[in-house]
């Protein structure tokens, strides 16, 4: 009996040798029944393993080679079955490559029961194999859970995940969850009742800004003396009480003054506040002569000298400026009120902001007091986020300070549009604000646009995808690059055609690509220009010719309902039936905006009007810097508004300010202020 079983052991390994799986599989399965060994179970799980062959099947791969080992651990009797060597290690090493094998089908397939089946029967695989597997078993789950949005969901996840990686965010996403569902109606009781339930949620300053929000829309006096006795740690503690005392104390006489505080014994800000809502009303402009800066009132008077290297202007009454290579905060009263330092820091924004102390960064408050850990780096705020690194990895925090991105990706770029990019093992993946985390599969990865479109690289090929990370433009491009309204230009051996982020080609890849022009110069996202041999053409959404190929040397976009056009070298205007308009004269022309545009015939440049009249000329160049306003910049600059009238003449310097605020200092000295 004995010597039969080893004999056929012994053939079926020659037979299989031989590649004749038929034969050594019927003696495999003869040698099993007889006697349940390590051998023959070894010998067809090679068999199942292999995929050269009717019977491949990893399913009986992964389950006899297991079956192989455990049997083996119990006599340890290594063989040598013709070529065949049978131990503990060679066995592992086919547990191991049946299991790569499975692996590699599960990621195609990204399913959490083919996931869960691949861990049952492949549990003596390497451990490296196993993490993978478990990461993207509870990848996938994750996701899902994220899909379902629902905080009993997500706590079901971490219960039933304890050790999952995706712990830390499941269990900052319930914390978001919790505040959407109990603030769904964005009502002042919804918040009140968040704060009460949940004073360790992360979103509780968001609680306190909503509701602080609320009371300030509303000038709800009662809901904010509320507000302040109730809530002494918000961040908005102290703009409430100052917005309660501005609303209650109307006339600062001494009688209003004494009752408001006899009714708020618990007023912050007894000696101060009257001096810094003054200060409020303020209004100081960022102003520069030389290489100095200070700050000038709406007189054009000069408040703070001009002392500094740099400023900001003033937020939430307080500027960031540098001298001497030092950084710190002044008020409106030239003084710095935490008599502090930095190496650099980022303007106040809801009470906190960012400085950085030696090569370390964290957030302060208004009172100067370190309130955060200590980070690596502190990114400007971008789509009310700050991007952060801390022990060398990134993530990100909100705009009060609190993480909502644990830090753990090798780099991280700024959210926009509710996004950000994040690279790891060379690879780019990309995160939401609401914390779902795409893998990193992207050679290169841009910014989402407004439409949630990203535009991605695989390989050296450019392709789209959207927010879940579908690909919704294989990436089989040399080159696609976001335009207006949804648009985006794709180029292929040097030629392009256009794409509707929706979904659909809106032409042929067939066009003359010249990769030195920008994007606008193609389309402004409603009509498109068309190159062929030099020639040009205009195209609408509809795929219609709207102008053909040839009838000019030059198309442009219309503008203020006028088409500039190039004709025997010589620019000039047509409407949308393609009347001329304004002759072919000009050797040099801008579209109309504003109702303007900017001409030239030979050495003479003109602010023309949309019915052709010269509306201001000069010999010196005209530069348009606003919406109504043109500088002529020539030895003594002017500065001539949309009607060609001047405005000021003898200018030395202007400044443009935030807000369309101009600073224009005269070749006398005189400050002017001018806002657009």
């Amino acid at each position: 009996m004995f010597t039969g079983y080893a004999s056929k052991l012994a053939n079926g390994f020659e037979a299989l040798s031989v590649y004749d799986y038929f034969k050594a599989k019927k003696l495999f399965n003869s040698t099993f029944k007889s006697k349940t060994d390590p051998y023959s179970s070894y010998g067809l799980a090679l068999i199942y393993s292999r995929n050269d062959n009717p019977f491949h099947n990893l399913d009986s791969a992964s389950k006899y080679a297991a079956l192989s080992y455990n049997l083996f651990f119990k006599k340890r009797e290594k063989k040598q079955l013709y070529t065949f060597k049978i131990d503990s290690s060679s066995i592992l090493q086919l547990v191991d490559s049946i299991a790569a094998k499975d692996f590699q089908r599960i990621k195609k397939e990204r399913s959490v029961l083919r996931c869960s089946d691949f861990l049952k029967r492949n549990y003596l695989a390497n451990k490296n194999l196993i993490n993978e597997v478990i990461y993207l078993r509870d990848e996938l789950e994750y996701n899902e859970t994220l899909g379902y949005n629902n905080s009993i969901q997500t706590k079901q996840f971490v219960i039933t995940h304890p050790q999952s990686s995706f712990v830390p965010e499941a269990l900052l996403l319930i914390d978001r969850q919790i505040f959407d569902e109990s603030t769904k109606d964005n009502s002042a009781a919804d918040y009140i009742g968040f704060i009460r339930i949940n004073p360790k949620n992360i979103l509780l300053n968001s609680a306190y800004e909503k509701l602080f929000s609320i009371y300030k829309e509303t000038s709800d006096v009662g809901g904010l003396h509320t507000f302040v006795l109730n809530y002494p740690k918000a961040p908005q503690n102290l703009e409430a009480w100052k917005l309660l005392f501005a609303l209650t104390v109307k006339s600062f006489s001494n009688d209003e003054l004494q009752k408001f505080l006899a009714e708020n014994p618990a007023f912050p800000l007894k000696n101060s506040i009257l001096k810094e809502l003054e200060l409020n009303k303020l209004v100081l402009y960022p102003y520069q002569k030389d290489d100095l800066f200070g700050f000038i009132d709406a007189n054009t008077k000069t408040i703070i000298p001009l002392s500094f290297d740099a400023v900001t202007p003033f937020y939430e009454g307080l500027s960031v400026v540098t001298k001497n290579d030092s950084v710190f905060f002044i008020n409106k009263e030239n003084t710095n009120p935490f008599d502090q330092f930095f190496l650099d820091a980022y303007v106040f924004n809801n009470g906190i902001a960012a400085v950085k102390h030696g090569n370390k960064w964290c957030f302060i408050n208004r009172q100067g007091q370190i309130i955060s850990p200590i980070y690596d780096e502190i990114n400007e705020i971008s789509d009310n986020f700050y991007t952060i690194k801390l022990n060398g990895k990134y993530g990100a925090l909100n705009n009060f300070g609190q993480v909502i991105i644990e830090p753990k990706f090798e780099q991280m770029g700024d959210f926009k549009n509710g996004f950000a990019y994040y690279r790891s093992e060379n690879k780019s993946g990309f995160v939401s604000k609401d914390g779902y985390v795409h893998k990193a599969e992207f050679d290169w990865l841009s910014d989402f646009d407004a439409d949630k479109i990203a535009v991605v690289k695989i390989g050296n090929s450019y392709g789209l995808i959207n927010s879940t990370g579908k690909i919704i433009l294989d990436a089989k491009y040399d080159q696609v690059l976001k335009a207006n309204n949804g648009v985006f230009i794709v180029v292929l051996n040097n030629l392009y055609g256009f794409y509707n982020g929706k979904g659909c080609f809106l032409s042929a890849i067939e066009y003359d690509f010249l990769k030195e022009k920008p994007a606008d110069f193609y389309t402004n996202g409603l009509v498109f220009k068309l190159i062929k041999k030099g020639e040009q053409a205009l195209m609408d959404a509809n795929g219609r010719i709207s102008i053909d190929f040839g009838v000019y040397d030059e198309i442009n976009f219309a503008s203020n309902g006028l088409i500039r056009v190039k004709n025997k070298n010589k620019y000039g205007f047509v409407d949308r039936k393609l009347s001329l308009v304004i002759p072919y004269k000009y050797t040099n022309a801008s579209d109309f905006k504003d109702s303007c545009a900017l001409v030239q015939i030979k050495d003479k440049f003109i602010l023309l009007s949309t019915q052709g009249k010269e509306v201001f000329s000069s010999t010196a160049e005209i530069q348009k810097i606003s919406t109504h306003y043109y500088l002529v910049q020539s030895e003594s600059e002017q500065l001539i508004n949309s009607r060609g009238e001047l405005v000021f003449g003898d200018i030395s310097n202007i400044q443009l300010l935030k807000g369309s605020v101009f600073i224009i200092t005269l070749n006398n000295g005189t400050i002017k202020l001018l806002h657009d």
